[in-house]
């Protein structure tokens, strides 16, 4: 817990201003540059070059290729120097406080390369050990943290690890029966991987786990909630089952059955944490889409395109004017 004179000060906007982006206007900019039609003002991304970028991923990410290699290329395009930029790969293994007390050591570290305050994007389960350490360092927040972009973070848990854990509703026939083989099959491989301890976070995941953790944190470190808001940002997606892979669609099916609204893998409402920060908006992406180079397709690289230079406008447009885009 910090002092009371820092939390005044916080709520008096006596540190840094965070940076200031509406929803509204984050999703013009994504459906501008989701069409090809954003340029980044030339002062804009001068601007975003004066901070230090870390990427964190997500649960699995042991599994997946080509993640975050686009997102680092486009920021290189708009001229971030390449040592500006920074991954950390968190382990399926641990649980959301371990991967916390790592994921602070190296962002310690990451900080102690330079005076540049840090831009920070976390995905899925990323987002959640990302969130957790700056809950329990908000002076370090306040002092060297520009932003914290969340994207499609699991704050409630996933029906999927409540699946997998045998806590989940069972499938019937309103899901189709394909979808349910593999479903079925993508539970067992994940319940083996857990046995043998490579997927043990997962079990963090499940609903009885995820929102008890969450109302925890915010209860003991409520101080620091005034600070994280006005820099934390929540990128939340949707999509349809038909919109996804093979695999994944399957799982799309489950969610979009028993649980609603989903990415994937993730429920809508499950994305971000009320009262804390701000919800950006609902991109029509699967997970991952917006991270992973999973889809290789125009589309999906478009999108992930889309996210840098969002993320380069919220931060780097202070003395811009105005959005250039092509008509």
């Amino acid at each position: 817990m910090f002092a009371p004179t820092i939390l005044l000060a916080a709520l008096l906007g006596q540190f840094d201003a965070p940076p200031t982006v509406t929803p509204r206007e984050f999703q013009a900019w994504f459906d501008a540059a989701d069409d090809g039609e954003l340029v980044v003002p030339r002062e804009v991304a001068r601007g975003a070059c004066r901070f230090r970028y870390i990427f964190v991923g997500g649960f699995a990410n042991e599994q997946m290729n080509g993640y975050f290699v686009q997102n680092v290329r486009d920021l290189r395009s708009m001229g971030v120097p390449r040592s500006s930029i920074h991954t950390i790969f968190p382990s399926s293994r641990e649980t959301i406080e371990e991967s916390a007390r790592k994921i602070s050591e190296q962002i310690f570290t990451i900080s102690s390369k330079g005076p540049e305050r840090l831009v920070v994007i976390a995905h899925s389960r990323g987002a959640c050990d990302t969130l957790a350490f700056a809950l329990t360092e908000p002076e370090f927040v306040r002092d060297h943290v520009e932003a914290l972009f969340l994207v499609q973070g699991a704050f409630g848990g996933t029906a999927l690890a409540d699946y997998v854990v045998g806590d989940g509703p069972s499938m019937d026939n309103r899901m189709p029966t394909r979808f349910r083989i593999i479903a079925g099959l993508v539970a067992h491989v994940e319940r083996g991987l857990m046995r043998r301890g490579h997927h043990a976070g997962l079990a963090g995941l499940t609903r009885a786990e995820s929102q008890p953790y969450w109302d925890r944190m915010l209860a003991k470190h409520s101080e620091a909630i005034p600070i994280l808001t006005p820099r934390t940002f929540f990128i939340r997606s949707e999509t349809k089952p038909f919109q996804l892979g093979r695999f994944r669609r399957a799982i799309g099916w489950y969610l979009h059955l028993y649980d609603g609204p989903n990415d994937g893998i993730v429920a809508v409402k499950d994305q971000y944490i009320p009262g804390l920060g701000t919800s950006l908006c609902i991109l029509n992406c699967g997970h991952g889409d917006l991270t992973c180079n999973l889809n290789t397709g125009r589309s999906a690289r478009r999108v992930r395109r889309a996210l840098t230079q969002c993320v380069a406008m919220a931060v780097g447009r202070a003395g811009a004017e105005s959005v250039a885009v092509r008509r």
